[in-house]
């Protein structure tokens, strides 16, 4: 059966598989959730692509050495999905040190049968 519409599950599912590829730098497992043409925002206001994204995991500079999420909201738009993540977070972003708690806004498309990150943004929630 080929979906369309995503159900709030498949968001919740994907968001954890995610943040789980991302807290062990897991390039194969970013590279299936994440869009070819994914457009992401960083806090200080970086422009960083698929390409940047993996390649930082790779050479070790995009790290958590600490965190923890929470799904704060989904919005299902069709084959399109918005989720709200909050993350208290540890770590290197671009080999830049940085701790605190971020705000993500990821944008989620249904291609197939995978849902993968198209865009994001994510802010920093001052103290």
């Amino acid at each position: 059966m080929n979906q369309i519409e995503i159900k709030s599950q498949e968001v919740v599912e994907a968001e954890n598989k995610l943040f789980s590829a991302q807290l062990i730098s897991d390039v194969e497992t970013l590279d299936q959730l994440l869009h070819d043409d994914l457009l992401a925002v960083t806090p200080v206001g970086q422009v960083v692509t698929k390409k940047m994204d993996l390649d930082a995991h790779k050479a070790k500079t995009m790290t958590i050495e600490e965190a923890s999420t929470q799904i704060e909201d989904i919005k299902i738009i069709g084959d399109t999905a918005i989720s709200i993540v909050m993350m208290k977070a540890k770590g290197k972003m671009l080999g830049t040190p940085t701790e605190g708690t971020f705000r993500y806004l990821r944008v989620w498309k249904r291609f197939d049968n995978t849902l993968k990150v198209i865009a994001a943004t994510i802010i920093q929630i001052p103290q």
